[in-house]
């Protein structure tokens, strides 16, 4: 047992935790791309919209947390593949610190509404090969702001700390 205590240990919010991360949405979501489209009932494709439609409106960083993560869900549920959906909705709890950190400090919010606008449409026209690449193109587009974020971040930044972040980049 470590000295000192329990053996607890409190993980900070690290560059390389976000790259791992995000690169493992990258390779896994595009890969259900073809069984969402597959799954989508009309009935699935409103709900979507009326998350996306709710997350626009929304004033609360809280709230469109919350409907993105629904999103994300349904998304996921519709591919009908329940290992998949498992480690992507445990991908996606994992990486909302940072989506928050991309949403309330540093301006994603309505590029990832505009994205999720187009995945909907994607999946209203039957198109698994657009919808790959917007989902592709969406965790791209929040991973390189947030690299690009810390690393511009000053080491001593006590903001940085009280973000829950360390300033440490990968080797």
């Amino acid at each position: 047992m470590p000295a000192g205590g329990s053996g607890a240990t409190v993980r900070t919010r690290s560059l390389e935790d976000l790259v791992e991360l995000y690169d493992l949405r990258i390779s896994l979501e595009p890969e259900i791309a073809k069984f969402v489209t597959q799954g989508a009932m009309r009935r699935d494709i409103d709900a979507l919209r009326t998350l996306a439609e709710k997350m626009a409106a929304s004033s609360s960083v809280p709230e469109w947390m919350r409907l993105n993560f629904d999103f994300h869900t349904t998304l996921y549920k519709l591919a009908n593949r329940p290992h998949t959906e498992h480690f992507l909705k445990n991908l996606l709890s994992l990486v909302q610190p940072y989506t928050q950190t991309n949403i309330e400090w540093l301006g994603g919010r309505n590029r990832a509404d505009d994205e999720h606008a187009e995945m909907i449409k994607a999946i209203t026209d039957d198109d698994p090969e657009k919808l790959a690449k917007l989902f592709v193109t969406h965790l791209v587009a929040a991973r390189d702001q947030l690299v690009e974020n810390f690393e511009a971040e000053d080491k001593d930044d006590p903001l940085l700390h009280l973000r829950g972040f360390t300033s440490t980049t990968p080797s």
